[in-house]
């Protein structure tokens, strides 16, 4: 098994001439063409975990179908503390809800780390990566904060906007799979699925190899 940045991430050359990088995946990516890209180990799978942020809204539904939203931490419930508890919390604000149905909704707001911007920095400099395979978590949020830091940045000392850059350079390779089969779970090994950010863009920037020929 091939890999790059210290034996972690699985890398692999396509018949199609394009190399794509494994990052994070617990599983192995079967293409459509036969081949295959090795999955992560436990661990590297455990580094590359993004960090979530989450908030929860209780739902309740009455005899006649009306629905009403609590948000569990107007309710005075422990902001970070897990919900496993969140009903018998509720019910002691709102015991007329009893026998109601009720249920949780999560809401999950991702943020990378700091290990994963150095990795997917440092992939993204690699002239000879094509594509960075990646769960679609990751890419969201990674295109949701170099759109934000990179506004940010216009705004701040010569040098900073630059750094941004190099989020947009690994933006740039930065793809989900795309089914071929729900079931077999088989990948197509030319088509991929992009970002939002991406789709925005109207010309491509240059890539760190071109920019410095």
């Amino acid at each position: 098994m091939a890999t790059v940045l210290d034996k972690r991430f699985p890398i692999v050359t396509l018949d199609n001439g394009l190399t794509l990088v494994n990052y994070g995946s617990p599983h192995k990516y079967l293409f459509h063409t036969g081949e295959e890209l090795d999955k992560c180990v436990d661990d590297v799978c455990r580094d590359t975990s993004l960090i979530s942020n989450h908030n929860y809204d209780v739902i309740v539904q009455d005899n006649s179908g009306g629905i009403k939203k609590i948000s569990l931490e107007d309710t005075g419930y422990p902001k970070g503390n897990k919900p496993e508890l969140w009903k018998d919390y509720v019910m002691q604000y709102y015991p007329e809800y009893k026998n109601h149905k009720m249920w949780l909704d999560v809401f999950i707001n991702y943020q990378v780390s700091d290990k994963i911007v150095d990795d997917l920095v440092a992939l993204g400099e690699m002239d000879i990566i094509d594509i960075i395979l990646v769960p679609y978590p990751l890419m969201n949020a990674w295109s949701y904060e170099t759109r934000i830091n990179k506004e940010i940045a216009k705004n701040m000392v010569d040098g900073i906007e630059e750094f941004y850059n190099t989020w947009e350079f690994a933006l740039l390779k930065m793809r989900t799979c795309k089914l071929q089969d729900r079931v077999t779970k088989i990948i197509y090994s030319d088509q991929f699925c992009g970002s939002a950010e991406l789709r925005a863009l109207d010309v491509l920037p240059l890539s760190k190899a071109v920019e410095n020929a």
